[in-house]
């Protein structure tokens, strides 16, 4: 078997190994099951342009990836399985994307085209998430769609080009909203910085590029304007406006300070800032004379700084860029010496095993040790890993150094493992299907219930459910109790109470069920 064979096609079944893991795992709370039930609450209003999540305009976010899982239910009926396919489909475009991207920018070199896919798949933040039901590998492929509009551009292919650009934003617009611009506007008005001197925009460059903005976003108020209509006049301001500029730069949701993702920046690169070589070739490479390198290290830092800017963080928000650096890393490394450094390729393998030690241990570690799951993970998980890297250690002696491949195909298998371990140990924690079904069950013979505090729809999907589940403030739950003596009462609890009807792990609190008569009792814990 050649190795451009084993480059070309070897992506994919690391791929759908990574996709299995969908299979074994219920829809993590509380993004995932959200997600999953405002699909459903459309599905059953018939309502494809407005979301809504129990009962309430639902303004967080814009349709693309509801009517991506409600394509799949008109096509197979409501199931769970295509919603949860989506996100994997979208990272197998992001995979095929960035390999695409990768020959347009080296047209010579198809060893960078081949390989760039390898290190996406393996990066960690990016493997994480690759097969989560969520917006960020969605809108990756957006951002690429975009990329490859700038360089067709640049290349003399305006109108192809400029086409992409203008579809990429306003497919963005529907998938995370104006964020889509913060990835492509950098790089789109620094084109004089990485393209080449003679591919370099003429003075009509501006002019094309606000075009292709207002096709865009007449893409996005194509839904936007009739939803606003339909969805009123609240809902019409969130969308035009508070889910968008005003929670861009005003938000105090997840707002964490400047250097915040520099902290987890090493992580979230593992295992590729853990190889001495890369780092060597990217000293030694010719940032100047290769518009590829030019262009992505622009895309990489100006999004890194502006996302960094801005008081909203999580660590999901930069998956979007992960295919610059990958790009990045792939046209070095294949201007490198694979010989030569057989101690330096060694130094993966050991952080590795470092990692299965920690694992080893992690029932010890202070901080982490008090958590429910953690008191349950046995030495197998860590040991597994330490197999893994002493795999990679025994490949790097035998072959003579360590390649792209055999690093990613690593990576790719231990985290399918970790997924594997993860979801044994937490249980119910991250398996809210019992309480769903309980509830669905209190519907059906309607028996009136309601959550107290903050319900984020994580039950409705599960559970099929058909109403909206009453929502109440903790303090009026004893009137409500009162007023529903048959009722049962939704508490999310820090402790574990002595008196209930029903209770389960989430997350790292506890899902309760009381009846009004326990809710009204002095003392219910």
């Amino acid at each position: 078997m050649s190795s451009p064979f084993v480059y070309r096609w070897g992506i994919f079944p690391l791929w759908l190994l990574l996709t299995t893991t969908i299979f074994f795992r219920n829809p993590i709370p509380i993004d995932e099951t959200r997600y999953l039930s405002v699909a459903w609450e459309m599905w059953q209003r018939g309502d494809f342009l407005v979301p809504y999540l129990n009962g309430h305009t639902y303004s967080h976010k814009p349709p693309l990836l509801f009517w991506l899982f409600e394509s799949g239910w008109n096509l197979f009926g409501v199931n769970e399985w295509w919603p949860r396919l989506v996100g994997p489909l979208c990272a197998l475009g992001n995979l095929i994307m960035v390999r695409q991207l990768a020959a347009k920018l080296w047209p010579e070199d198809s060893a960078t085209a081949l390989s760039a896919p390898w290190i996406l798949l393996a990066t960690l933040l990016w493997t994480l998430f690759a097969s989560s039901t969520m917006f960020d590998t969605l809108l990756t492929c957006c951002v690429l769609l975009g990329m490859l509009g700038l360089v067709e551009t640049v290349k003399g292919e305006s109108f192809k080009g400029w086409s992409y650009v203008a579809l990429a934003i306003g497919l963005g617009f529907l998938a995370k909203g104006p964020v889509i611009l913060m990835h492509l506007l950098p790089s789109a008005l620094l084109a004089f910085f990485w393209s080449k001197p003679e591919n370099r925009f003429n003075k009509m460059w501006f002019a094309y590029l606000g075009l292709a903005i207002l096709a865009g976003c007449a893409i996005a108020l194509a839904w936007a304007l009739p939803a606003a209509s339909a969805g009123g006049k609240e809902y019409a301001d969130a969308i035009l406006w508070h889910q968008t500029a005003d929670r861009t730069v005003g938000t105090k949701i997840h707002a964490r300070g400047f250097y915040w993702y520099l902290i987890f920046l090493p992580l979230l690169v593992f295992p590729w800032i853990a190889w001495p070589r890369l780092w060597q070739s990217i000293v030694r490479a010719d940032f100047s004379g290769d518009t590829g390198l030019r262009l992505c290290s622009t895309w990489l830092l100006t999004s890194f700084v502006l996302f960094s800017a801005l008081p909203s963080k999580q660590l999901h928000y930069l998956i979007p860029i992960l295919p610059a650096f990958a790009l990045i890393c792939a046209r070095v490394l294949g201007h490198s010496d694979s010989l030569g450094r057989l101690t330096a390729d060694y130094l993966p393998a050991l952080f590795i095993a470092i990692v299965g030690l920690f694992l080893i241990f992690l029932p010890n570690v202070p901080g982490l040790a008090k958590l429910n799951w953690v008191q349950q993970v046995e030495p197998h998980w860590g040991l597994s890993v330490i197999a893994i890297a002493i795999i990679i250690a025994a490949s790097v002696w035998r072959l003579g150094g360590l390649s792209v491949a055999l690093l990613s195909s690593s990576i790719v298998l231990a985290i399918f493992i970790g997924f594997i371990f993860f979801f044994r140990y937490t249980g119910l924690q991250y398996n809210l299907r019992p309480a769903a079904l309980k509830l669905k069950a209190f519907n059906e013979r309607q028996i009136p219930a309601a959550y107290v505090g903050d319900y984020q729809g994580q039950l409705h999907f599960l559970g099929r459910l058909t109403q909206p589940l009453e929502v109440i403030n903790p303090e009026q739950a004893t009137d409500w109790a009162r007023q529903h003596p048959t009722g049962y009462l939704l508490y999310l609890e820090k402790t574990k109470p002595n008196q209930a009807a029903y209770i389960q792990p989430h997350r790292e609190y506890w899902l309760v069920f009381r009846t009004a008569q326990q809710a009204l009792s002095p003392s219910p814990n």
